[in-house]
Order: structure tokens, then sequence, then C-alpha cells
């Protein structure tokens, strides 16, 4: 049997999952082992950032190498055909690759491959037969073949909520087991032996609804949990009833929130397991394939601020929203092992791919590749990461060097923090005229026409360390 000629390449991609929701990159209380070790085997990138933090325009930016300027989706809008001059699986499928979706894909129509060869589609953990966007289920599906007539969601606990409830099911029935199953059987009995394959395997979790399994969720609400990081320009709030269970603003109920935490961190424990699985049935004793150059990418589309500075979901420029786990490893395949600071983003993932593949672009993208990284250049990236998202609270941001600048263009207020000295974005430098001056200048220059004629340097408000009005007015 002839054996392929280029590396194969697996693409694992969650939703929702904020970068420091892995052990690896600092966080003491989650259970991430398999995929800590294998960022650990590879290049684990610091700083990797989305450029537009909700699900379809970060989607788009994955499939075409572009940035929401070049692209053209600045914020949620499901229903939007689109046709690119070209995509990852496009190119990689002229390049001889089988190419396969598993998972949520979220682009329109529904049906439409976008250069995969077959998708295997679920885009969301919820089933909506009547919607004119997301229909088709293809989990659910399999959900009515084993019987299982009941709705997924009968459980009432929302797709972007802070409530918490364990999988009415047995573990088996989880979306989370389907995706891993579903992977599985392309790489040990559907693909193609003879071609390298490029799988996207594309979790929904843990994007919510939080409906972890029973023993995972468990596992975390024993442990003592840390609230949510409330910044020094936030003020205390009476928690009041009433507030909509999907709420982007708080202040939240503090318990609700502990919850909230303890079954996040399930979904990503549970996923970790799956994919675990995932790799050791690639991987099994006795197979050939065991000796094939693989390459394994990992990341997720967007993060969750989770009750941090009283905000939940996402959308915004903060590092629980735009800050993104990221790294790439493999086996059979030559990678200096270590971590990268340098500054990176979804746009880099298609240039990257391309190159691992042994392919030349066929147009023109925004990304950089990041292979150099693997090779011992640990310091190549982008000199800043400019992203945005509209809706009800458009927002711009930019990361440059260690400062991070955020404006609102609704309330015209201004944001400024140091990365490298806070982290979690408690302390707002905005009063600080000489660290704002240069990062002014930098946004006018990094938007479009369009988004410039609303910027007006005369109409900024620094929010000098206060709350800002936009989230509390």
């Amino acid at each position: 049997m002839k054996k392929p000629t280029r590396p194969h390449i697996l693409l694992i991609t969650t939703d929702q999952q904020r970068h420091d929701a892995l052990g690896i990159n600092g966080n003491p209380y989650i259970e991430t082992p398999t995929l800590d070790a294998l960022a650990a085997g590879g290049v684990n990138f610091k700083r990797g950032y989305v450029t537009c933090p909700v699900c379809i325009p970060a989607r788009r930016t994955l499939l075409s190498g572009l940035h929401p300027n070049s692209h053209g989706l600045k914020h949620y809008q499901d229903g939007l055909d689109w046709d690119p001059d070209f995509t990852l699986p496009g190119i990689l499928g002229d390049a001889g690759y089988q190419t396969q979706l598993v998972g949520k894909l979220h682009m329109h129509p529904m049906g439409k491959r976008y250069g995969f060869d077959n998708i295997i589609l679920s885009e969301t953990s919820n089933s909506r037969p009547t919607s004119e966007f997301q229909h088709r289920n293809d989990y659910v599906r399999w959900l009515k073949e084993q019987g299982i007539d009941d709705h997924p969601a009968s459980h009432g606990i929302s797709g972007n909520g802070r409530l918490v409830h364990p999988y009415p099911l047995e573990e088996r029935y989880h979306q989370n087991n389907w995706l891993a199953r579903e992977a599985v059987q392309f790489l040990t009995e559907d693909r193609d032996p003879e071609s390298p394959f490029f799988l996207h395997l594309s979790f929904f979790h843990p994007h919510p609804p939080f409906i972890p399994p029973q023993s995972y969720l468990d596992r975390y609400t024993q442990k003592e949990l840390p609230a949510p990081t409330y910044g020094e320009w936030i003020k205390d709030h009476e928690v009041k009833p009433g507030n909509p269970q999907d709420a982007i603003t708080g202040p939240f109920d503090p318990e609700i929130m502990k919850r909230a935490t303890a079954g996040y961190y399930a979904l990503i424990n549970h996923i970790d397991d799956c994919i675990s699985h995932v790799i050791e049935r690639w991987r099994e004793y006795g197979n050939d394939r065991i000796k094939d150059p693989l390459y394994v990418i990992f990341t997720s589309d967007h993060g969750e601020m989770l009750g941090d500075h009283h905000l939940f979901r996402k959308s915004l420029g903060y590092e629980a929203s735009s800050h993104v786990p990221m790294f790439i490893t493999g086996f059979n395949v030559n990678i200096e092992k270590g971590t990268s600071e340098a500054l990176h983003s979804w746009e880099d993932l298609l240039p990257t791919i391309a190159e691992l593949a042994g392919i030349d672009l066929p147009g023109p993208v925004d990304g950089k590749s990041m292979v150099p990284a693997l090779h011992g250049d640990k310091t190549t990236g982008h000199d800043c990461i400019y992203g945005m998202c509209g809706g009800a609270n458009h927002n711009y941001f930019l990361v440059k060097d260690q400062l991070k600048y955020i404006w609102f263009k609704k309330s015209n207020e201004e944001q400024l923090f140091d990365l490298s000295k806070d982290p979690k974005e408690c302390s707002d430098l905005s009063a600080n005229a000489d660290l704002l001056a240069p990062m002014r200048k930098l946004m006018s220059e990094k938007m479009d026409d369009e988004d410039r004629a609303g910027y007006v340097l005369e109409n900024l408000i620094p929010c000098c360390n206060q709350p800002p009005k936009q989230f509390f007015p």
C-alpha cells in the first residue's frame, strides 16, 4: 500500500475556551492532563488571540486567513452567504489531502462544505429543526437512531447562560463523546489510507449550556474554586433578582457563578479526556499508522468572561474573551519544543497549516506562518493584534507589546492595561496620557476608513480606572 507523502494534520478546536482554562497556562484548578502534555511536547503559543471574539467571524478567519477587515464580518450575524477566494480545506484538498470536518462549522448555508470533502455537522448540542440557520444536527439525528426521542435541551439550561445542570443522559450520549467517536471512526476506518488527511475536530463546548456529565461536575463542585476577578475599576454592586440567565452584564449571584465555573471547567476536563481517546485510538498498539507524521494543532475560537469584572459571555477585547489557547505539537515530526511569547492570531492558522503541508498559498492572507517557532525562532509574530466586535457592546481592541487598549464605540470610553504587570486587567491606566497617546495613534492607523470615521480624538473619554458607563450607566 502506498503511504502518504505529506504529513497528516489534526486541527482540534473548542468553542469559548479562554487562554487560562488549561493547566499548562497557569490554572491550578482545572484538570487538562492530555492537552497539557500535548502542549509541552510542542510549541505553546502563550499570546494567541482572535480578532473578532465571536463564533462566525472567527471561523471565517480560520477558513480564509483573513482579518475581519478583509473578510467583511465584524460582528455576529447568521444567514450570510460567503464565497472566499480560497479556504483552508480547499487548498489542502487541491494538494491531495482528504479533508473532513467533525462538529461545528457555523457557516451559511447549512451543508455547504467550504472546501471539505465531507462534513459531519453539529453546530450545537441543542436541536433547532425549525431554525433557518441550524436545522441540521447530525448529533441529534444519531441520538434518535439510539432511540432517544427527548429534546436534548429539555434540561432548560440556556445555550448562552450561566446556569448549570448535569447531563441528563448516560455519559456515552454526550455530544463530546459523540464527536470523539466520529473522529475515531474517520481516523481508524473511513479515511483513505493512501492520502494524507486534514481532520478538523470542532467541539461545541465549553460553550454553554453548561451540561457536563455528573462525575465531572462533581469533581469541580467539590473543589474550592476561585471567585471571578474584579478589577479596581469595578465598583461594588448589589446583586438584583431578575437578571436573565444569559445576561452579559452583572453583578451575578456568587453561588451561581461558582457553579458556572465548575460546569465550565468540567466540560473542558471532559473534552480533554475525549481528546485522549482520539489520540490513543490513532496511536493504538500494533497498527502501522503509528509511524506516520502527524501534526496536532489546538486552539479555541474565543474565550469566556466567566463573571470577571461582572461580565459574562464573549465579544469583548478583554483577555478572558479574546485571548485563547494555541499550541502545535505532533508525532514523528520535527518540532523544537518550547514556549512562544510572540503575538499570534487565528489569521495565522491557514498559512501555518499550508506550510506544514508544503503548499504555496494561492493568494494573499493577513496571517503569518507560525512554523518558524517550531524550528527554534520563538520571537517571530505580529507587531500588534488589532480586533473588534460589533453588537450591544461594540468595542475595538489593540495589543502592542505589553499594552492592551480598548475603545467602546457607543460610549467613546477607553481603557488601557499593562499586561506584563496586570494580566487580569485590574488596573486601568487610561489616565496616563503618555501611554494612551501612542495607542490611540496606532488604533487609528489600524482601522479601516469606515471605522476610523467614528474614531474622533476629541470625543474619546478615558475611564481613568472607573467603571465604564458602557456596562454600568
